[in-house]
């Protein structure tokens, strides 16, 4: 009787280790399968600001239904949930939770909190964020990283450098420090402006203003010719 009842628990146990075992070696395949790169057509692009030298940056991303369709069709019995949403001043920041075979990564993303657009945004970012973790997409999250990283040293410019306000217009203190900077550095503030920003140093939002100031502070003062002394 002792025997049977043994010989029924290790039946029963090397089912539990087999299924253990196939649930790891299934998880593994579908990982395989979703770190895989996405079709360059499902790729969208966006501007990211400006370099420093003017030029527009630009990003690859995938949209939250792409990131759906993949895991619809890599991981069918996959889940999510929002964790959390909550308001920190003007933004919401919402986590999300991805579930594939009983394994669960978090994301978080954030949007505007006055709208229901923004608060959509949030959710949406955070899907996609939670889905990176698994390995969709992961080469544009790199990509990304990897051109932030190169810059982070180079001041960078917003995509409109324009005031659109007249409270975000550029402050007498931000042109003071502008001519002040550009006069060490041997360098036409005005012309710099233009071509670097495309617009009048006048006409500079505050935050465009300031990435204008750094950009100046970066450059090396321009050699000036040797006068010859009669």
């Amino acid at each position: 009787m002792k025997a049977q009842i043994e010989t029924k628990t290790q039946q029963v146990l090397s089912k539990e280790f087999a299924a253990e075992a196939s649930n790891v070696l299934d998880f593994s395949s579908t990982l395989k399968e979703l770190r895989k790169n996405v079709e360059p057509e499902l790729v969208r692009h966006r501007e990211a600001g400006r370099d420093r030298n003017g030029n527009v940056r630009k990003v690859d991303y995938v949209e939250w239904h792409t990131v759906a369709d993949v895991l619809d069709r890599t991981a069918p019995n996959w889940a999510h949930s929002v964790k959390d949403i909550r308001s920190i001043g003007d933004f919401a920041v919402v986590t999300v939770a991805i579930t594939i075979d009983g394994v669960t990564r978090e994301g978080i993303g954030t949007g505007s909190a006055r709208s229901e657009t923004g608060i959509k945004k949030a959710e949406h970012d955070a899907l996609k964020r939670a889905a990176v973790k698994f390995g969709i997409a992961r080469d544009l999250y790199k990509k990304e990283a990897d051109a932030i990283d190169s810059e982070e040293s180079a001041p960078a410019f917003p995509a409109d450098p324009v005031a659109t306000t007249l409270a975000d217009m550029v402050t007498t203190k931000q042109l003071g420090m502008i001519r002040a900077v550009a006069r060490e550095a041997a360098i036409d503030a005005d012309k710099e402006c233009l071509e670097m920003l495309n617009c009048r140093v006048s006409e500079l939002s505050r935050r465009a203003a300031s990435s204008l100031i750094d950009h100046l502070r970066a450059l090396k003062p321009q050699e000036l010719p040797l006068r010859k002394v009669s």
